[in-house]
């Protein structure tokens, strides 16, 4: 089995696969300053996904075995958060996040205000703004790989997998 390893940190994404790695310089935060609107406009959106799926171009062909992965495991800055929105609260993790279910998360994020995402019961307040950088990196894993399912993982799951700790 193939196992492709995600930790998102506020300025870069670790991608890490049969014990190599490959670091992409654009984060979450990096996303999530892309986006200005209230609320976002498109072609903001389309950019933030866009750079990250360019970026996997170059993760595809570094670690060949991520476009074949059997299972992928995310996990860091907010990436709990997608699966806590799906879900309406706390969402126990490991959690299985469909690519229908992030789209539809995406969608959500994506046409809110900041106002209205702040009364998301599964939103930590902190988390309003941050998440549409993680939104639109994980719709672009979904986009750019063929995975069915991401394994949403804690943190410290995530760096167990990445090799760091």
């Amino acid at each position: 089995m193939t196992m492709l390893t995600i930790l998102m940190r506020a300025d870069d994404i670790v991608f890490v696969s049969a014990g190599s790695s490959y670091t992409v310089p654009v984060g979450v935060a990096t996303l999530t300053a892309m986006i200005a609107g209230d609320p976002p406009l498109p072609e903001e959106l389309i950019n933030a996904i866009g750079t990250i799926m360019d970026h996997i171009e170059d993760v595809t062909r570094e670690l060949p075995g991520a476009a074949a992965a059997d299972r992928i495991e995310c996990g860091g800055n907010g990436v709990g958060t997608i699966a806590a929105v799906e879900v309406g609260g706390h969402a126990p993790l490991p959690f299985s996040l469909s690519r229908a279910a992030a789209e539809e998360v995406f969608r959500t994020i994506a046409t809110e205000t900041a106002s209205d995402r702040a009364l998301n019961p599964g939103l930590p307040k902190a988390e309003v703004r941050q998440v549409l950088g993680v939104c639109c990196a994980v719709v672009a894993i979904f986009r750019a790989l063929p995975a069915a399912v991401i394994h949403v993982v804690t943190e410290s799951d995530a760096l167990l997998g990445c090799g760091e700790q």
